[in-house]
């Protein structure tokens, strides 16, 4: 249940977005609400230290920070870094952080295909790190529970992170605590980043009278259809991979599930509303009878040619297939759709927007679905700190990570909407930094009406969800939980690939087995036990 990513936009933000247009680099960091340099957080650090070195129109002069001597931090974040990163950097650093905080930064990249295996061993072994992104879905309770992540008290954060603290929503603070401790810091815009839909190739189900994929059944159908053509198309119906998966999330959708708190494959079946759920309603997915049908579903698709035999051993992005054409749909948020748009600027094809759940309410992602944290092996937590708090509150800083250069990658016109300049195929908007989002970003001028409809198809079904305020501390059943976990990923992507076949129910009991020999059941119980504690408040 990993890479769920986007970041998306609201209809109002331009007007948000205007007014903060004046902020820049040298100035205040921008606040969506009272208290920017002059805040009481940011006055509270205590008058020591020295402001040699940095400009007296840093946001951070006066503040007591000791920033006289130069210093480089290191960030890691995931995904392939851009063609123009260098370029970038080197504008962030020379522009902002030299000159406000006597500091470089250096951002270094774990790609898709191999950061589940690197990302661990960055934080455990002698790698330079300062600041990495983590996630509910990206090792954030098992790093923690390691104590790989530095713990930030609320004085840490109010001192180092002045204006962050100022700006982020306090229920963000709340959301990213794993019990009662923050290892990181969490997003400033909470978005529908967990729920996906279907992009497929419009030309195709036109020119071959395909059936269109408006629920999960029609999907299956379209899916099995495409396949019987590929022949003609040399078009893969679904040309995923071991990489993403692309069929779940939909299916779990379409079934009216939805996390019951992230970073856990604990779900629950929400109907539409918001009252926090009984704990009999709640399932552990692996071993549940819904994931058991799902594996059978797709050995069904599987055997019907719906994707490459060898996918299993395929690591590439599955983006970039429907992007080259060679894929007939692509199951992911709206990045599906950034990849449709490419498509169709090449001439390869044209696409169609398809909600397999359209009459399903559900919530927004959690803010701990992006963050970044501290590492504990920092030698300079403070300065990092800093840094991570001036990208994340400084209008113009933080644009500039998220869409590269004013003027040369992206710009605004009258009505204070981005618009898209030729070098951002060097330089994609937000390809990296989604813990930076703010609830500022820019609209995008010229929206696909596409993208559009399904944006407020998807914001006029949002669902307030009580249980959102849960999260589940996992310290007491780290040992188990890292055995179950690790179980999931040896069957995981075997079941949605359908590589079992025939002996998919086989294959499930003995996956089950597995996951309750290693400790499921004291998960769970702990799981219950806090929640319950929860709902009782």
């Amino acid at each position: 249940m990993k890479n769920k990513w986007t970041k998306r936009l609201s209809v109002f933000l331009a007007a948000v977005m205007a007014a903060g247009l004046c902020a820049c680099g040298s100035s205040a960091p921008d606040s969506t609400k009272e208290g920017t340099a002059s805040s009481p957080a940011a006055e509270s650090v205590q008058a020591e230290g020295s402001d040699e070195g940095i400009s007296e129109k840093s946001p951070y002069y006066g503040k007591g920070y000791d920033l006289a001597e130069r210093k480089n931090v290191v960030l890691y974040v995931l995904g392939d870094a851009p063609a123009d990163m260098d370029k970038v950097l080197e504008e962030a650093n020379n522009k902002y952080l030299i000159p406000n905080l006597n500091t470089t930064l250096e951002i270094k990249f774990l790609n898709w295909s191999d950061y589940q295996t690197k990302y661990s061993l960055v934080l455990a072994g002698g790698e330079d790190v300062d600041l990495i992104y983590t996630a509910s879905w990206c090792y954030y309770n098992e790093e923690a529970a390691k104590g790989a992540f530095k713990e930030l008290d609320m004085d840490f954060v109010q001192k180092y992170l002045p204006y962050t603290y100022e700006q982020q929503p306090e229920v963000s603070w709340e959301q990213a605590k794993i019990g009662d401790k923050l290892y990181a810091v969490p997003k400033g815009n909470a978005s529908f980043s967990n729920y996906d839909f279907i992009v497929a190739r419009k030309d195709l189900i036109d020119k071959y009278g395909l059936t269109e994929p408006e629920d999960w059944e029609t999907f299956k159908e379209f899916l099995t259809e495409l396949a019987k053509v590929q022949g003609e198309t040399g078009v893969i119906a679904l040309n995923t991979n071991a990489n993403r998966n692309q069929t779940l999330e939909p299916y779990l959708q379409a079934k009216g599930y939805d996390y019951f708190t992230e970073g856990f494959d604990y779900f629950y079946n929400a109907e539409n509303k918001e009252e926090l759920p009984a704990w009999h309603s709640v399932i552990y997915l692996y071993t549940s009878d819904l994931y058991l049908e799902y594996a059978k579903e797709m050995a069904e698709l599987a055997k019907a040619g719906v994707w490459s035999k060898d996918a299993i051993n395929d690591t590439n992005d599955a983006t970039a297939y429907f992007e080259n054409g060679t894929s007939g749909c692509i199951g992911w948020n709206f990045s599906a759709i950034d990849a449709g748009e490419k498509m169709e600027k090449v001439g390869l094809g044209t696409f169609a927007v398809y909600d397999v759940s359209p009459d399903i309410h559900m919530a927004r992602s959690r803010y701990n679905g992006d963050m970044i944290a501290i590492a504990t092996n920092s030698k300079q937590p403070e300065r990092a700190a800093l840094v991570l708090d001036y990208m994340k509150s400084d209008v113009d800083l933080n644009r500039t990570m998220l869409g590269g250069i004013r003027g040369e990658h992206w710009d605004l016109n009258e009505e204070g909407q981005r618009e898209v300049l030729d070098a951002a195929e060097n330089y994609s908007w937000n390809s990296w930094a989604w813990a930076l989002n703010r609830a500022d970003e820019p609209v995008m001028a010229g929206t696909d009406e596409r993208r559009l409809a399904i944006t407020e198809s998807i914001d006029s079904r949002e669902l307030f969800a009580e249980v959102a305020g849960f999260t589940f501390d996992s310290s007491s059943v780290a040992t188990e939980l890292s055995v179950v976990n690790s179980i999931v990923d040896e069957y995981e992507y075997s079941f949605s690939l359908g590589i079992y076949g025939d002996n998919t129910e086989a294959k499930f009991n003995e996956f089950k087995s597995k996951l309750e020999a290693a400790g499921l059941d004291k998960v769970t119980e702990a799981m219950k036990t806090q929640y319950e504690a929860f709902a009782a408040q």
